[in-house]
C-alpha cells in the first residue's frame, strides 16, 4: 500500500456574518459568539425564522464594490479578492486551477426568470475566472452539503496527477427563500438555538458564508492535506444511513491510505447539523471508525449550516485550531443526545496537536472525510 501524496495548504480566507477573515472568525468562535438570530425579513421568509445572515449594509458594500447583482456573487468576489491581495501564487497562470464549491448558487433567480443566465453556476464560475484573470475554466463541484469537502478532495487529485501546481477552492452559499422553504418542508429547521449532538436538539439553522483554501504541490507550509474519501450510503434521498457505516468507511480509508492510526487523531470537526438523524448517524460513524476518544465539535451553532461553504469554512477553522494548538467547543451542547460513543467537546482547550479529521454528510446519502496535518 502506497501512502497518498500530501499537499500544502498555504493560505485561506473566511468571510461570515460573524467576522471578516479567518483569524477574526476563529476569535469569535473562542468567544462563544453565534451569527444566528431571528430574521423578520419577508425577503428571506414570510414569517420570523432563525438564520445566520450578513448585515444588509455589509452585503450592500460588497455588491457595490464588486458591481454584482446577487448576494452570492458578491461574496464570491469578495473572498477571491482577499486571496488575490495576498499574492501567494500567480492566479493568472495556467499552473493554477480554481474550483467553485456550492450547493445552490443563485438558485433563487429561477423563480423570477428561468432563462436568467445568472441563475446558472457557470455564470458565477465565469465571474471568478474573469476576476482572477485565470486562463483555465473554473471547475464546479456541487455535491449537496459535502460540496466543500468534495472540492478539496478533487483539488488534491488534480495536484496528485501533476496537472496543476496550485488549486484554489472557493466555497459559498447564501440564505434564500428557496433554501429556507426546502428545509422547512422537511420540518428540519430549528425553532430555537442550534444544539448539535445535544439531547434537546430539534433541527438545523441555516447560514451563509464564503471561504477559500489554497493548496499547493510546491510551496511548503506547516499545514498539509493528507487525503480524503467520498462515499454514498444510498439509504434515502434526504435521510442518512441508519448505521453510519458509510461515513465510517470514508474515515477509515482516509486514515489507512495516509498511514495514520486512529489514536493519533487530535480532534474531529463534525458535520453536526443538530437534526435528530444526522447527529445520530454521525456519532455511530465516529464510533465505528474507533475515534471515540477524539474530541468532537460542530460549528453549526456558530455559523449555521452554510451548505456548500460549510466544508470549507469549517476546515479553515480546523486549520486555525491546529496552528494555534486549540480545540474548539461545540456551542450549545449540554447533555449527550446520541447513542454513538463520542466525546463532544463543550469548551475550548489547548493541546499540542498533529492530526484533525473533518467530516460531512448530505442529501442523497453522500458522505465525506478529510485528514489535515500540522508538521
Amino acid at each position: 500500500m502506497n501512502p497518498t501524496t500530501p499537499h500544502y495548504i498555504i493560505d485561506t480566507s473566511c468571510i461570515s456574518p460573524l467576522a471578516l477573515g479567518a483569524n477574526e472568525n476563529f476569535k469569535a468562535l473562542l468567544e462563544g459568539r453565534s451569527a444566528i438570530q431571528e430574521i423578520e425579513d419577508r425577503s428571506f421568509y414570510p414569517e420570523p425564522i432563525l438564520a445566520g445572515v450578513f448585515d444588509p449594509e455589509v452585503m450592500t458594500q460588497f455588491r457595490q464594490r464588486f458591481q454584482t447583482d446577487t448576494r452570492f456573487d458578491a461574496l464570491l468576489l469578495a473572498c477571491l479578492d482577499d486571496m488575490l491581495q495576498k499574492r501567494r501564487v500567480d492566479y493568472a497562470s495556467t499552473d493554477t486551477l480554481l474550483i467553485l464549491s456550492t450547493t445552490k448558487g443563485n438558485i433563487e433567480l429561477f423563480a423570477e426568470n428561468p432563462a436568467d443566465e445568472r441563475a446558472y453556476l457557470h455564470y458565477s464560475a465565469n465571474l471568478l475566472q474573469h476576476y482572477a484573470k485565470n486562463p483555465n475554466p473554473v471547475l464546479i463541484v456541487s455535491n449537496a452539503c459535502i460540496s466543500g469537502i468534495s472540492a478539496c478532495i478533487v483539488a488534491k487529485r488534480y495536484l496528485d496527477a501533476g496537472l496543476y501546481k496550485h488549486v484554489l477552492v472557493i466555497g459559498c452559499d447564501v440564505v434564500t427563500p428557496f433554501v429556507l422553504s426546502g428545509f422547512s418542508a422537511f420540518h428540519a429547521v430549528s425553532k430555537k438555538a442550534c444544539k448539535p449532538f445535544d439531547l434537546e436538539r430539534d433541527g438545523v439553522v441555516l447560514g451563509e458564508a464564503c471561504g477559500a483554501i489554497l493548496l499547493s504541490a510546491e510551496i511548503p507550509s506547516e499545514i498539509r492535506l493528507l487525503g480524503g474519501r467520498i462515499s454514498n450510503d444510498a439509504n434515502h434521498i434526504s435521510g442518512p444511513s441508519k448505521t453510519g457505516e458509510e461515513l465510517a468507511f470514508c474515515i477509515r480509508t482516509t486514515l489507512k491510505y495516509a498511514q495514520v492510526h486512529e489514536s493519533e487523531i487530535d480532534f474531529i470537526s463534525a458535520h453536526g447539523t443538530a437534526t435528530p438523524y444526522n447527529d445520530e448517524m454521525e456519532s455511530k460513524a465516529i464510533a465505528l471508525a474507533t475515534l471515540h476518544e477524539a474530541p468532537v465539535f460542530s460549528l453549526k451553532a456558530n455559523f449555521g449550516h452554510t451548505l456548500g461553504a460549510a466544508g470549507i469554512i469549517e476546515s479553515i477553522m480546523s486549520i486555525e485550531g491546529l496552528q494555534r494548538g486549540i480545540i474548539l467547543p461545540s456551542l450549545g451542547f449540554e447533555k449527550m443526545g446520541v447513542s454513538g460513543d463520542i466525546k463532544v467537546n463543550p469548551y475550548p482547550f489547548e493541546k499540542n496537536m498533529k492530526y484533525a479529521v473533518k467530516t460531512g454528510s448530505g442529501f442523497g446519502g453522500c458522505n465525506a472525510a478529510l485528514l489535515l496535518q500540522k508538521i
